[in-house]
């Protein structure tokens, strides 16, 4: 009588610098292939989110990578990767993170992983990035393009970029990690009863327009602007007050700022806040003035809130925000360009519905089953052609 002998179990990795980054933007791709069968494991720094995730049946190797690619210690983090998957065995590996995604390309393929899937978060070179920018990080990009099966990109600009790297299979373009859309959309008597109680709670008068701005506190997300077109509108009289909700390292010397230059009414620091959703329902508008994106996530929440957005002209902004119809682009540190679209959205509360309506039926397309469906049948395609060779 033939002994018959189950397959062995399908392995799949994820690697990133921390294991937060899987946490907030993995955890329904993770499951999603431990439903098709797959035994899962993740690699990062150890953080608070590795007994989450273990909870979810993931399998966790601390791995301590470098934020400089120029840390001997990285030298270490690759040993440890290159044991590990000699070990496992996996079918494909997917990366994520600078210095992460670079060790773990190379852990694959010298330990001859069929398939490696890296993910482009937003490439630190961009229309407008510093010389020095492109020098250092365009050439790696295109040297570990080598390396990469599938090169996923998040945004259009990296994705016409990535075409002329030599990527050993795919270029693809799937536009962000997913948002759960219902979260920001409660019924109409919901949604009435939290931005009134809200409001209340900030002291909000029904004519003011509330700004939510959801960000780091950094020299990136470019608050300033965000203060001088504030600074505009209370010369001008309107009637409007700014949100900031996050914290950074520029957080003291921002409240430092909004204290000098008067603005204490117009600019409210709220830290960080887990009733995003809620605050949503309370703004009238949103905005981001940042100077490098890759897909802003606080700005799809807001779409799908269906709030009219103000942001910066820059390489994931513009993929969002469709100027005139969803909300306003404005040039990095035009103040001036600012203020006036916040001015026109103050002035026209019909253009601030009609323009939140866009917001909202622009969103759909980010929702998570969409996005959770596009990337399982990447990963099904990938699997495929690493067992083809």
């Amino acid at each position: 009588m033939e002994t018959v002998t189950s397959a062995p179990q399908q392995k799949a990795a994820f690697v990133a610098s921390v294991y937060r980054h899987f946490e907030l933007f993995h955890i329904p791709f993770l499951t999603g292939l431990q439903e098709q069968g797959y035994e899962v494991h993740v690699y990062a720094s150890p953080d608070y989110a590795r007994e989450r995730l273990e909870a979810r049946g993931l399998i966790c190797h601390d791995v301590r990578f470098e934020r400089s690619p120029f840390q001997p210690k990285n030298i270490k983090a690759l040993r440890e990767l290159v044991r590990s998957f000699r070990e496992e065995q996996f079918e494909l590996v997917h990366v994520h993170t600078p210095v992460a995604s670079i060790l773990g390309r190379i852990a694959a393929r010298l330990t001859g992983v069929p398939s490696v899937l890296y993910t482009a978060h937003g490439f630190h070179f961009f229309q407008g990035a510093p010389t020095a920018n492109w020098l250092l990080f365009a050439p790696v990009e295109w040297l570990m393009a080598r390396q990469t099966n599938v090169l996923l990109t998040i945004n259009r600009e990296d994705y016409a970029r990535a075409q002329t790297f030599p990527v050993r299979g795919d270029v693809l373009y799937v536009p962000g990690v997913g948002l759960d859309t219902s979260q920001f959309q409660p019924d109409r008597e919901t949604a009435a009863g939290i931005r009134s109680k809200l409001r209340a709670e900030l002291g909000a008068a029904e004519d003011e327009l509330l700004i939510l701005c959801v960000a780091e506190l950094n020299a990136n997300k470019n608050q300033g602007q965000l203060f001088r077109a504030m600074q505009q509108l209370q010369q001008q009289g309107i009637a409007a007050r700014c949100l900031l909700v996050g914290t950074g390292e520029a957080e003291e010397a921002y409240m430092q700022q909004v204290e000098a230059m008067g603005l204490g009414q117009a600019v409210t620091f709220l830290g960080y806040r887990l009733d995003i959703p809620d605050l949503m329902q309370a703004a009238d508008a949103a905005t981001l003035l940042s100077r490098r994106e890759g897909l802003p996530r606080s700005v799809m929440e807001a779409m799908a809130a269906g709030l009219p957005i103000v942001a910066t002209d820059v390489r994931g902004n513009r993929d969002l925000v469709h100027n005139g119809e969803n909300g306003y682009l404005v040039a990095p540190d035009d103040a001036g360009a600012t203020a006036d679209a916040f001015s026109k959205l103050y002035r026209d509360p019909a253009l601030r519905l009609a323009m939140g309506q866009r917001s909202r039926e622009l969103a759909a397309q980010y929702d998570i089953a969409i996005i959770r469906s596009e990337m399982m049948r990447v990963y099904a395609e990938a699997a495929a052609q690493g067992r083809m060779g």
